[in-house]
Protein backbone atom coordinates (compact mmCIF):
# COMPACT_ATOMS: atom_id res chain seq x y z
CA UNK A 1 0.00 0.00 0.00
CA UNK A 2 1.44 3.49 -1.03
CA UNK A 3 1.98 6.11 1.60
CA UNK A 4 0.22 9.81 1.31
CA UNK A 5 3.52 11.31 0.54
CA UNK A 6 3.64 8.75 -2.56
CA UNK A 7 0.39 9.42 -4.11
CA UNK A 8 0.39 13.24 -3.53
CA UNK A 9 2.42 13.42 -7.15
CA UNK A 10 -0.77 10.97 -8.47
CA UNK A 11 -3.35 13.00 -7.07
CA UNK A 12 -1.80 16.07 -8.79
CA UNK A 13 -1.17 14.85 -11.79
CA UNK A 14 -5.01 13.46 -12.34
CA UNK A 15 -5.95 17.39 -11.13
CA UNK A 16 -4.21 18.02 -13.98
CA UNK A 17 -5.39 15.82 -16.36
CA UNK A 18 -9.02 16.44 -15.18
CA UNK A 19 -8.46 19.96 -15.52
CA UNK A 20 -7.18 19.58 -19.19
CA UNK A 21 -9.60 17.27 -20.08
CA UNK A 22 -12.74 19.38 -18.77
CA UNK A 23 -11.21 22.29 -20.61
CA UNK A 24 -11.58 20.69 -24.17
CA UNK A 25 -14.77 19.50 -23.13
CA UNK A 26 -15.73 22.75 -22.27
CA UNK A 27 -14.20 23.57 -26.14
CA UNK A 28 -16.12 20.98 -27.58
CA UNK A 29 -19.41 22.03 -26.00
CA UNK A 30 -19.04 25.63 -26.28
CA UNK A 31 -22.34 26.72 -27.16
CA UNK A 32 -23.11 27.70 -31.25
CA UNK A 33 -23.41 31.07 -30.19
CA UNK A 34 -20.37 31.52 -28.86
CA UNK A 35 -18.01 33.15 -30.93
CA UNK A 36 -14.74 31.95 -32.24
CA UNK A 37 -13.11 34.28 -29.91
CA UNK A 38 -14.64 32.55 -26.65
CA UNK A 39 -13.40 29.51 -28.24
CA UNK A 40 -10.09 30.14 -28.58
CA UNK A 41 -9.67 31.74 -25.28
CA UNK A 42 -10.94 28.45 -23.85
CA UNK A 43 -8.39 26.45 -25.84
CA UNK A 44 -5.80 28.74 -24.94
CA UNK A 45 -6.41 28.11 -21.23
CA UNK A 46 -6.62 24.29 -21.51
CA UNK A 47 -3.16 24.68 -22.76
CA UNK A 48 -1.68 26.77 -21.14
CA UNK A 49 -2.37 24.35 -17.77
CA UNK A 50 -0.99 21.43 -19.64
CA UNK A 51 2.50 23.39 -20.82
CA UNK A 52 2.56 24.31 -17.13
CA UNK A 53 2.01 21.03 -15.77
CA UNK A 54 4.27 19.78 -18.01
CA UNK A 55 6.98 22.35 -17.70
CA UNK A 56 6.57 21.68 -13.24
CA UNK A 57 7.38 18.38 -14.02
CA UNK A 58 10.08 18.64 -16.26
CA UNK A 59 11.84 20.91 -13.59
CA UNK A 60 11.59 18.58 -10.42
CA UNK A 61 12.46 15.60 -12.52
CA UNK A 62 16.01 17.75 -13.73
CA UNK A 63 16.29 18.98 -9.71
CA UNK A 64 15.88 15.61 -8.65
CA UNK A 65 17.96 14.43 -11.22
CA UNK A 66 20.90 17.36 -10.27
CA UNK A 67 20.86 16.02 -6.34
CA UNK A 68 23.10 14.23 -5.91
CA UNK A 69 22.64 10.65 -4.28
CA UNK A 70 24.87 8.80 -2.04
CA UNK A 71 25.39 5.53 -1.22
CA UNK A 72 24.80 4.10 1.64
CA UNK A 73 27.94 3.91 3.85
CA UNK A 74 28.41 1.36 6.64
CA UNK A 75 29.23 2.85 9.76
CA UNK A 76 32.52 2.24 11.21
CA UNK A 77 33.42 1.36 13.92
CA UNK A 78 35.96 3.19 16.29
CA UNK A 79 37.81 3.17 19.36
CA UNK A 80 36.71 6.01 22.14
CA UNK A 81 39.45 7.70 23.16
CA UNK A 82 39.54 7.64 26.83
CA UNK A 83 41.20 10.20 29.34
CA UNK A 84 44.43 8.97 30.38
CA UNK A 85 45.19 10.90 33.44
CA UNK A 86 48.93 12.08 33.98
CA UNK A 87 51.44 9.80 35.85
CA UNK A 88 52.46 10.99 39.24
CA UNK A 89 56.11 12.22 37.67
CA UNK A 90 54.50 14.12 34.62
CA UNK A 91 53.71 17.95 35.28
CA UNK A 92 50.10 18.47 35.45
CA UNK A 93 50.24 22.48 35.24
CA UNK A 94 51.62 24.36 32.00
CA UNK A 95 53.08 27.04 34.21
CA UNK A 96 56.46 26.90 32.70
CA UNK A 97 59.03 25.93 35.72
CA UNK A 98 60.91 29.16 37.16
CA UNK A 99 64.70 29.11 36.54
CA UNK A 100 67.05 31.24 38.82
CA UNK A 101 69.18 32.98 36.65
CA UNK A 102 69.20 36.15 34.73
CA UNK A 103 66.17 37.13 34.81
CA UNK A 104 65.72 36.36 38.52
CA UNK A 105 68.45 38.18 39.57
CA UNK A 106 68.80 40.94 42.20
CA UNK A 107 70.04 43.06 39.12
CA UNK A 108 67.46 42.30 36.69
CA UNK A 109 64.53 42.98 39.14
CA UNK A 110 66.37 46.28 40.22
CA UNK A 111 66.64 47.24 36.99
CA UNK A 112 63.15 46.16 35.72
CA UNK A 113 62.11 48.14 38.94
CA UNK A 114 63.17 51.51 36.98
CA UNK A 115 60.35 53.57 34.55
CA UNK A 116 61.13 52.47 30.87
CA UNK A 117 63.00 55.89 30.14
CA UNK A 118 64.85 55.28 32.78
CA UNK A 119 66.06 51.90 31.68
CA UNK A 120 67.10 52.95 28.28
CA UNK A 121 68.52 55.59 30.02
CA UNK A 122 71.07 53.12 31.35
CA UNK A 123 71.59 51.17 28.41
CA UNK A 124 71.97 54.39 27.07
CA UNK A 125 74.97 55.51 29.37
CA UNK A 126 76.25 51.77 29.62
CA UNK A 127 76.33 52.05 25.01
CA UNK A 128 77.72 55.44 25.52
CA UNK A 129 80.77 54.55 28.18
CA UNK A 130 81.45 51.48 25.54
CA UNK A 131 79.66 48.63 27.66
CA UNK A 132 76.65 47.93 25.86
CA UNK A 133 76.54 47.10 22.02
CA UNK A 134 72.70 45.59 21.90
CA UNK A 135 69.25 47.84 21.23
CA UNK A 136 68.75 50.32 23.61
CA UNK A 137 65.00 48.96 24.48
CA UNK A 138 64.49 49.12 28.07
CA UNK A 139 64.76 45.08 28.31
CA UNK A 140 67.41 43.04 30.91
CA UNK A 141 68.96 40.57 28.79
CA UNK A 142 72.32 39.30 28.44
CA UNK A 143 73.95 41.76 26.85
CA UNK A 144 72.52 44.32 29.36
CA UNK A 145 73.89 41.98 31.76
CA UNK A 146 77.26 41.61 30.36
CA UNK A 147 77.46 45.28 30.19
CA UNK A 148 76.83 46.07 33.58
CA UNK A 149 79.10 43.51 34.98
CA UNK A 150 81.77 44.75 33.14
CA UNK A 151 81.15 48.06 33.85
CA UNK A 152 80.64 46.92 38.00
CA UNK A 153 83.91 45.56 37.43
CA UNK A 154 85.79 48.66 36.45
CA UNK A 155 84.51 50.87 39.04
CA UNK A 156 85.23 48.27 41.70
CA UNK A 157 81.54 47.45 42.81
CA UNK A 158 81.34 43.68 41.02
CA UNK A 159 80.21 42.16 44.46
CA UNK A 160 77.18 45.41 44.79
CA UNK A 161 75.40 43.79 41.98
CA UNK A 162 74.28 40.60 43.70
CA UNK A 163 72.36 42.40 46.22
CA UNK A 164 69.07 44.87 45.23
CA UNK A 165 70.35 47.72 47.05
CA UNK A 166 74.04 47.33 44.91
CA UNK A 167 71.97 47.43 41.83
CA UNK A 168 70.41 50.41 42.70
CA UNK A 169 73.52 52.00 43.84
CA UNK A 170 75.23 50.91 40.29
CA UNK A 171 72.11 52.38 38.72
CA UNK A 172 72.04 55.70 40.03
CA UNK A 173 75.58 55.85 39.47
CA UNK A 174 74.58 55.86 35.73
CA UNK A 175 71.75 57.97 35.46
CA UNK A 176 71.62 60.49 38.07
Amino acid sequence: MKGPMQMLPNLRTLSTAAIAALALAATAAAPVQAGQRERDFLKGVAATVIVGTVLQNMNKQRAQAQTPRGYYQQPAYQQPQYYVPPSRNQQTNFVPQAHHGLTTSAAAQAFKSYSPTERRAIQRQLSRQGYYYGAIDGVFGPATYRALSSYAVDRGLSGRIDSASGAYTVYDSLIY
